[in-house]
């Protein structure tokens, strides 16, 4: 119950620290949560990420809960487009799949769990709680289009592996479809969705599924409708929820540190949209994410 598509492990222990992050992990096998995705943001951190997480897992006493959460836990890997990524994309997609290889060929106990590229994509909000302190200035022309291209190498690296993909984009709807229907490798989730109605259909049209944060729990007045209007619209069968910590804690823990704790508070504010009850919501996303992923 409560399963999270998206979270950093290493960002969350970062904004509080590990043995808090370890007693979230042990709150969600006690749960009985089916996933938690932890999601790259450089091209060569898996090995890290898969450290930190057994970190937390040695402080987890309780064996069944510990067992639990081994069990729950998948990875992503992928680039976001921050200015370094951006200028040394042909470098990075080379270390990104190299590192893919390596660890699925490795004999880490988590091989099998490295099971998507991303999250990838477009970023022009520049006043993003990822990216505080960016500047558009440092993104002209070029830098947009070499963004652009950075996005399109991910998805073809995907297409080439044979792995979906966590798509990112935030007021990027025109270069994320023009990289989507270059590429014609429509398979994945688009995380955090914040677009409108009409954008939606593009992606659904596509196959894509759509992922929803705790972001959507304080849209105004007018945006909170038409955010009802949009959780509605998804089909059932293709609606994903991330907790996207530690940004975009839910109501009521709006502006604090996020964390996969919060989950229920997003599931059941979707479920509430969706009219049906939050465990059956759970069921749903739990098929959905075997369906896309395993």
């Amino acid at each position: 119950m409560y399963s999270d598509l998206l979270f950093n492990l290493t960002q969350l222990i970062e904004d509080s620290d590990l043995d808090s992050v370890s007693q979230v992990l042990a709150q969600m096998a006690s749960n009985k949560a089916f996933f938690a995705l932890d999601s790259g943001i450089k091209a060569d951190d898996i090995w890290h990420r898969v450290q930190t997480f057994q970190e937390c897992l040695d402080l987890i006493e309780d064996s069944d809960l510990k067992k639990n959460a081994s069990q729950m836990i998948y990875f992503s890997a992928g680039i976001m487009p921050d200015l370094e990524s951006v200028e040394n994309r042909y470098e990075y997609i080379e270390n990104l799949e190299d590192s893919i290889n390596e660890f699925k060929d490795s004999d880490s106990e988590f091989a099998n769990r490295l099971i998507a590229i991303g999250p990838c994509g477009i970023d022009h909000d520049w006043e993003s709680l990822e990216y505080e302190g960016r500047q558009h200035d440092y993104f002209d022309y070029k830098t947009v289009s070499d963004e652009r291209d950075l996005f399109a190498l991910q998805m073809a690296l995907a297409k080439k592996l044979n792995m979906p993909v966590i798509v990112h984009s935030r007021k990027g709807f025109n270069e994320t479809s023009d990289v989507l229907k270059a590429i014609q490798w429509n398979r994945g989730v688009i995380h955090g969705y914040s677009y409108s109605k009409s954008e939606l259909d593009f992606f659904l049209d596509l196959g894509w599924y759509i992922s929803f944060s705790g972001a959507v729990t304080y849209s105004g007045k007018k945006a909170a409708a038409d955010m009802a209007e949009i959780i509605d619209y998804v089909p059932k069968d293709r609606i994903l929820i991330e907790s996207d910590s530690p940004y975009y804690a839910p109501v009521p823990f709006k502006n604090t540190i996020n964390t996969p704790a919060n989950m229920k508070y997003i599931y059941e504010y979707v479920s509430s949209k969706k009219g049906i009850p939050s465990s059956k919501l759970g069921n749903q996303i739990d098929d959905n994410f075997k369906k896309l992923f395993l």
